[in-house]
């Protein structure tokens, strides 16, 4: 977590996830905490598994990387998923 509040990796995780917001940022948090696998994606979310696949392919548009072909881009943005947490989290403790 340390490595994770620097601020060039902050700056890096604010980058990764700009395009990402709302159902969006759903979407991604559940196939990021799902491993990767649509079956359990769609499920989790309530939809087919197409369904998933179809969002997941929308964020692979507005990201510009791969979600569901190698090399894909799950851990970098588990990373600044992770990064942007461990920031908010710091920020709420000291106010």
């Amino acid at each position: 977590d340390e490595v994770l509040r620097r601020p060039a990796v902050q700056e890096w995780a604010l980058r990764q996830l700009a395009p990402v917001a709302g159902a969006a940022e759903e979407t991604l948090r559940t196939w990021l905490r799902c491993e990767g696998r649509l079956g359990p994606t769609a499920a989790e979310l309530g939809i087919s598994v197409p369904g998933a696949r179809k969002r997941l392919t929308r964020l692979e548009t507005v990201l510009q990387r791969s979600l569901l072909r190698p090399p894909s881009a799950r851990y970098d943005l588990w990373l600044a998923l992770r990064a942007r947490e461990t920031a908010a989290a710091e920020e709420e403790a000291t106010s």
